[in-house]
């Protein structure tokens, strides 16, 4: 029972959110803003990140909290795997000459991070601005998405002793939130070890089972890597919360197929903002793109999401002459995923699409808010979801979407847009057709979406995640 010497914490896992760069999508975005809401409402939040070199969790220092705004990145370089931190080829050299050793065989991420360390401990301007120049020759573009922002400023690479404080003894009385990627970011074994010697809570934020469901979708290590966490942590946890009843539902059968206990489920939506007037006022289309005469697709490029399936039923509208009638075009907005190496080169390099459908990348919030405001439609072909935040925001500016049926989005959709099987490939090509030629159909669901449209702001959905926790 806690007392006034050992009050009840609420540790916050934010493992995946301080390792990101660039603009935050699923799971980072969700635990982010929870991470943010605790941070303002909550006296008891402490944010903790897993340490592989201890395993254990450690305290993010209060003067690191840039991280948690994205507005820098952790510097974990030369740290072994969380979840499976096996011997490193470095091992097996005497801890003398390992420094030596990263020196001459990894000089470039050496030199940049000493470089890094220097700039950010220097109270010099010119000291300063020799490092970044110095550094900004050494960069490549993975460093540089980690290291620059989008208008050329610097963002810190925070190394993890200036970030992490001491290791987080956890208590009985301790809540756990683990809402990230911890197959990832987390050992679980480390976990089950810490909780059967301290028996402290542990609240998991499962967001989907689909590596699990569909393995086809992922590389073998990462389902294997998925499956692995989740046998272990979903009994482990003593409350489970999903954001959406089909997750929920999704976790009781695979308990009852894996022989697994599942202890509390509760359901609590995930938010979503509406575009801040200002990004609305700064919002420009990209050059080509016309509004009312494009339909877009908002999601990371993986196979999962339907990119093929809409890709191929824009061949057949094109061979039919039907977005050229119109000057229609399609819009990717999205993140390069994984098992696209085929599929996303054809589609660059595909003449009969040059022109008529752009793939963008790394798009800003008012970038974003232009694209939304312009579109005529939204699609969202996914063959299975959690959740699916695209359809949210796109009824968030009024738009109808072209839904599929796969797992959670019928529950956000219901009868606000169309919802079409993702393996029926003549319906898709059907409707796309009939809504890019007659746009009046659109108009019911249009003001439906303004009519009826409700759903919880991240400010909302934080204080309903936390409510359940508290109960």
């Amino acid at each position: 029972m806690s007392t006034a010497d050992t009050p009840r914490r609420l540790l916050i896992d934010v493992s995946t959110t301080v390792r990101w760069s660039g603009p935050p999508v699923g799971i980072v975005r969700v635990e982010r803003e929870l991470a943010l809401w605790a941070l303002e409402n909550r006296a008891d939040a402490h944010f903790v990140v897993f340490d592989p070199m201890v395993r254990a969790y450690r305290e993010l220092r209060r003067d690191a909290v840039a991280l948690l705004r994205g507005a820098a990145t952790l510097d974990t370089f030369g740290l072994p795997d969380p979840a499976n931190p096996g011997r490193r080829k470095t091992d097996r050299l005497p801890a003398v000459l390992r420094p030596a050793y990263h020196w001459i065989f990894q000089f470039r991420r050496r030199a940049l991070r000493a470089l890094e360390r220097a700039r950010l401990r220097t109270r010099s301007w010119r000291l300063a601005g020799v490092c970044d120049r110095l550094q900004r020759i050494l960069m490549k573009a993975k460093d540089r998405e980690a290291m620059i922002g989008r208008g050329g400023e610097r963002r810190p690479l925070i190394p993890i002793d200036h970030a992490l404080g001491d290791i987080i003894r956890l208590k009985a009385d301790d809540n756990l939130i683990a809402a990230g990627a911890g197959w990832a970011h987390c050992n679980i074994e480390a976990l089950a070890e810490h909780k059967r010697e301290e028996g402290f809570r542990l609240v998991l934020l499962v967001h989907d089972l689909i590596p699990i469901q569909f393995p086809a979708y992922y590389k073998q290590h990462d389902v294997a890597a998925f499956g692995s966490y989740m046998r272990q942590a979903i009994p482990l946890a003593d409350l489970i919360i999903t954001g959406s009843r089909r997750v929920a539902a999704d976790i009781r059968r695979y308990g009852e197929t894996a022989q697994l206990d599942v202890n509390a489920v509760a359901v609590s939506p995930f938010g979503a903002d509406p575009i801040p007037r200002q990004a609305l006022d700064m919002a420009v289309l990209p050059r080509g793109l016309e509004a009312g005469r494009y339909g877009l697709l908002v999601s990371t490029i993986e196979p999962r999401k339907g990119h093929t399936l809409v890709y191929e039923t824009w061949l057949r509208l094109l061979a039919a002459g039907v977005p050229q009638a119109t000057g229609f075009k399609l819009v990717f907005v999205g993140r390069e995923g994984w098992l696209v190496g085929q599929v996303l080169p054809r589609i660059r390099t595909d003449p009969k699409v040059a022109g008529n459908l752009l793939i963008l990348d790394n798009i800003d919030d008012a970038e974003l808010a232009a694209l939304y405001q312009g579109a005529a439609f939204c699609l969202y072909p996914s063959a299975y979801e959690g959740y699916g935040l695209p359809v949210v925001e796109a009824f968030f500016h009024g738009k109808a979407v072209l839904a599929s049926t796969g797992g959670a989005i019928p529950e956000l959709v219901g009868t606000l847009s169309p919802r079409l099987d993702p393996a029926d490939g003549d319906a898709w090509y059907r409707t796309l057709k009939d809504w890019i030629e007659r746009p009046e159909l659109r108009l019911p669901y249009e003001r439906a979406i303004q009519k009826d449209f409700r759903h919880p702001t991240w400010n909302e959905a934080a204080a309903m995640f936390f409510s359940r926790i508290d109960r």
